[in-house]
């Protein structure tokens, strides 16, 4: 861990970002230097003050050392500059001073992840509301992904076809005029375009595709998502932010942040993951801030 913190210490120096910084405090915080986490929220703050993940490592730090009344100050913070942060509503319905606190942040998150699994449980829970039964599903294998983890999959013929088509071709059509937020990404070696879509399969914006086939890739993503989460579910595990789906054109990747919205990414076969994700999660921070 050691070599790696060091790695990232670097990365930070010579090209800071928010989810490298957020990274990097999540390890020392790992390696039990809580002050050296903190401090790196605090400087990732005041660099990226829209990067809701920082106030949520630094105020999980302040309450583990019993400091709860600075850790909801940053918490509000957090929501206040990055709304959908889904981690700092949540430790703020947790930890709320009232009820009615408590149950506005649950519903902040509904509004932006509609049918969140986790905050309809809780606040059925506040509301004293009995949540509906599941059904038995019998045993199932114990699958536990780690964070991050890459699932590869064979793509289908149709979908194969769509990756080969989109590869040939340059078109370029702007859906918002926030497109330039994927520019960074677009410019990477490789990438031939991509789709900022939210969990519903609708796309937000699109860069260097043809007309029409940003929203397939929408959808064909859409789809693979809701099968990664019932797949999840019955196996009682996490899901994973980053997938990959390979084919002999090319590869779709995708990169989320906090479940709502995901950057698809069509790219070259020999394009590592590791490359694009930086540029991804850095492209849906900005558009939170746009």
């Amino acid at each position: 861990m050691e070599s790696e913190i060091e790695r990232l210490r670097k990365k930070v120096e010579n090209f800071p970002s928010a989810s490298l910084y957020t990274r990097l405090a999540e390890m020392l915080r790992a390696a039990g230097d809580l002050e050296g986490a903190a401090a790196l929220c605090r400087r990732c703050i005041k660099e990226f003050p829209r990067s809701g993940q920082a106030y949520v490592i630094l105020a999980e730090g302040l309450l583990s050392q019993g400091n709860q009344a600075e850790a909801l100050t940053q918490l509000r913070n957090g929501v206040e500059r990055d709304p959908r942060c889904y981690q700092a509503h949540f430790l703020l319905a947790d930890h709320g001073p009232d009820s009615a606190t408590k149950e506005a942040h649950l519903r902040a998150i509904l509004a932006f992840k509609p049918g969140d699994d986790k905050a309809t449980a809780k606040l059925n829970a506040l509301s004293g509301t009995a949540a509906p039964s599941s059904a038995a599903i019998g045993p199932v294998p114990s699958i536990k992904p780690q964070p991050g983890m890459m699932a590869s999959l064979p793509l289908p013929a149709t979908a194969s076809q769509v990756l080969r088509t989109v590869s040939t071709q340059t078109a370029s059509r702007a859906i918002a005029p926030r497109t330039a937020i994927l520019d960074a990404l677009c410019a990477e070696t490789g990438v031939t375009g991509a789709v900022v879509a939210d969990s519903q399969g609708r796309v937000v914006i699109a860069k260097n595709l043809p007309p029409g086939q940003e929203d397939t890739i929408a959808a064909y993503a859409a789809e693979i998502g809701r099968s990664f989460a019932q797949a999840a579910q019955l196996a009682g595990a996490g899901m994973n932010s980053s997938w990959v789906v390979a084919a002999s054109g090319g590869q779709l990747l995708s990169f989320q942040r906090e479940g709502s919205f995901s950057v698809l990414v069509l790219a070259a076969p020999a394009v590592r993951p590791a490359m694009l994700e930086l540029r991804a999660r850095q492209a849906l921070i900005d558009l939170g801030a746009a």
